[in-house]
């Protein structure tokens, strides 16, 4: 995208933000929460393959949670499998993302 279209872009995007009346309190706190979950997730992989339980369990959040966050870092790539460990599998940040 070149310069002149990029603040087309921003300019169309920052009128319709205004006229849809910005982002709520609301909207901003779950935007962060969903932010320091998957920093997080991240985080507690750069230092080797776990499994949902052990994530949960190092993160303190819900495996559900925990769940929906490997599988989505999974989905785009930046998580892989990496082995099992007893029935369950094991995930790592992909080579290129740590």
């Amino acid at each position: 995208m070149n310069g002149t279209k990029r603040l087309e872009w921003r300019e169309a995007l920052r009128v319709f933000r205004e006229r849809m009346g910005g982002l709520t309190d609301a909207k901003k706190a779950y935007l962060k929460s969903d932010r320091d979950t998957r920093k997080a997730v991240r985080e507690a992989l750069r230092f080797g393959s776990r499994t949902i339980p052990e994530l949960t369990q190092q993160l303190n959040l819900p495996g559900e949670r925990v769940t929906w966050y490997v599988m989505a870092l999974k989905r785009y790539g930046e998580v892989v499998e990496a082995g099992r460990a007893g029935d369950y599998f094991r995930y790592a940040l992909k080579e290129s993302e740590r």
